[in-house]
């Protein structure tokens, strides 16, 4: 048997489509944008769209803050993302900003100064000593752009006097 969205004449079997989707998001975390470029994909009607959504909300197959909070801390703990990234990747996402910002309490202060120094670390490392004079540019420029802070870098910088 084919698969939903696969061929016409199964679109509009909504227990297939809802079957299929919630497998979907059972597999991963998945944010309601991401069910909506799915079913979108898969040429599910927009009234069908909603009420799709609507069920797997409140089967808690979907569910924003849990999806945010989640993606922060792997985001922060596995990629080693700073928090303009992190909340960037989330707004793409359209993820609320109130959830956005409860999400990012899951990040301690003392991890996060913590995750600096160890990216200017690692940074350090891998630069070759005869490159003296750029040194504290390229690290600069290496963990802003995983997304973390200008001044906390500064700061974290001064603290191991480079």
């Amino acid at each position: 048997m084919n698969k939903p969205g696969t061929d016409d004449s199964l679109k509009d079997d909504l227990e297939a489509i809802l079957a299929r989707i919630q497998n979907y998001c059972a597999y991963q975390e998945r944010c309601i944008k991401e069910v909506d470029n799915k079913l979108m994909l898969w040429k599910v009607s927009e009234a069908k769209i909603k009420k799709i959504k609507l069920q797997l909300t409140k089967e808690g197959f979907i569910n924003e803050e849990r999806y945010a909070r989640l993606f922060v801390r792997s985001k922060f703990h596995v990629n080693k993302w700073g928090r303009t990234k992190i909340r960037y990747e989330l707004k793409t996402r359209t993820i609320p900003e109130n959830l956005v910002q409860k999400a990012m309490e899951e990040i301690g202060e003392d991890d996060y100064l913590s995750t600096i120094r160890e990216l200017i670390l690692k940074k350090m490392s891998e630069i070759k000593t005869s490159k003296h004079l750029n040194i504290r540019q390229k690290i600069i420029t290496f963990v802003t752009g995983k997304g973390f802070e200008f001044d906390l870098i500064l700061k974290v910088l001064t603290e191991l006097k480079i």
